[in-house]
């Protein structure tokens, strides 16, 4: 359930749900933070909001890492053999 607070001339929003990290976020208009908390809230009971430290624990590195594992495999040969080269790349530049 969203919860908005007035404060110092801006309007703060708390979003908390069972089972799904509490969200904030702060706007100076409040229709703006309605509209924010109504769709976070749609977005929470869908499913479709990543908790935030979820996230933050994968790094590109485990993406590449997982489309070499899990793509790559049902490729053709010759698309495989470019994209593992760019992969390559990207990995020494990250």
């Amino acid at each position: 359930m969203a919860t908005i607070e007035r404060r110092k001339g801006a309007y703060r929003v708390k979003v908390r749900r069972k089972g799904a990290p509490s969200l904030t976020a702060t706007f100076t208009h409040l229709a703006e933070a309605k509209k924010w908390a109504q769709v976070t809230e749609g977005t929470v009971l869908e499913g479709r909001h990543f908790p935030t430290t979820e996230a933050k624990r994968h790094t590109v590195r485990d993406l590449l890492e997982r489309y070499r594992n899990d793509v790559l495999p049902h490729k053709r040969a010759s698309t495989v053999y470019n994209q593992v080269y760019h992969l390559r790349w990207w990995e020494t530049q990250i």
